[in-house]
């Protein structure tokens, strides 16, 4: 009996054709199948980027690091603020100048890697530590410009402040402010003596000295060794000799190597003329000491040759009154 064939069945779940939202997805894909793979190989490429500029990054700041580390001198840390400024380490090494300039005693720049710091980073847990530290620097500037030049006039003791609570100058609160000594340089032989003038205790030969001096009256003037090598003295002009003298002024200070002295005329003192002491004399009496130079510079003089001059006496520095001497 034949076997009656069964129809084949129309279709079966699994491959029939989607149908619903699924067929709407299969559609979307067909139609941008391009898109879609573009977008997904643009994801893959920035991802590979990304990955690799980390990489770069902690490469960099292992580096910088490690230079960050040696980097000593103010040079090479301000290389390094220019190398990795825009780094993560950048705030470590604005600091760490910072400091470098503060140590260095170069407080404005100092004060102003302090300041960007504050600027850039308000944020980073060194801020307090900065913060403090610009202040301190803002404090030694203030000592610096105002309160030193003060305190460097000073050469006694102060008023106390309670004498004189309501002085109209504010300077004078706590005393009177002295002036700084004249100070002048004297220019021979090859070498320059900076000399401090005792004005306070000799304010006539002073006073006399300062106005010969405006006048370049001792540039020019020859000068002798006088006593062997004991005193270098200036010796008078032929022509239009100064021969006015001045009153005798007693001073306390001692006749060390490096004074200025009042030549002796009588019972006075000349006008026109001055020694320095080449070494120190106790038993100088009854002379008007009324300078200092440095004694750094006696083995220079002492090397001086017969006929040497004085190329210049110039005033560096001098009190707010005329000097104006008295002369006989």
């Amino acid at each position: 009996m034949p076997v009656q064939q069964k129809d084949a069945p129309q279709g079966d779940a699994r491959t029939a054709a989607p149908t619903g939202w699924l067929a709407k997805l299969n559609e979307i894909g067909e139609k941008h199948a391009t898109a879609i793979i573009a977008v997904s190989t643009g994801l893959i490429i920035l991802t590979v980027l990304l990955f690799a500029k980390g990489a770069y990054d902690r490469s960099q700041s292992e580096r910088a690091e490690l230079e960050l580390g040696k980097a000593s001198g103010i040079e090479q840390i301000a290389a390094l603020k220019t190398k990795f400024g825009s780094g993560p380490l950048a705030p470590r090494i604005l600091y760490k100048l910072a400091n470098a300039y503060a140590d260095d005693g170069k407080l404005e720049n100092a004060k102003n890697e302090y300041r960007e710091f504050l600027n850039r980073f308000p944020q980073d847990p060194l801020q307090p530590r900065v913060a403090l530290a610009m202040k301190s620097v803002e404090d030694n500037l203030e000592f610096e410009r105002d309160r030193k030049p003060l305190i460097a006039k000073a050469d006694g003791l102060q008023s106390h402040p309670l004498q004189m609570p309501k002085a109209k100058d504010a300077r004078l609160e706590y005393g009177p402010v002295h002036e700084p000594a004249p100070q002048v340089e004297i220019e021979i032989g090859g070498a320059t003596l900076k000399v401090e003038l005792h004005e306070d205790e000799a304010p006539n030969a002073v006073a006399n000295f300062i106005a010969l001096a405006e006048q370049k009256y001792f540039d020019g003037l020859k000068v002798e060794f006088v006593g062997g090598d004991e005193r270098l003295q200036t010796l008078p002009r032929a022509e239009n000799a100064l021969d006015a003298v001045l009153a005798h002024e007693a001073t306390t200070r001692g006749a060390e190597a490096g004074s200025l002295v009042c030549v002796k005329k009588g019972a006075d003192n000349q006008a026109g003329g001055f020694q320095i002491l080449l070494r120190s004399l106790p038993e100088l009496k009854d002379a008007t000491v009324f300078g200092a130079a440095a004694p750094g510079s006696i083995p220079v003089l002492r090397t001086l040759k017969k006929d040497e001059t004085i190329k210049a006496v110039r005033v560096v520095s001098k009190r707010s009154h005329p000097y104006e001497p008295k002369r006989k």
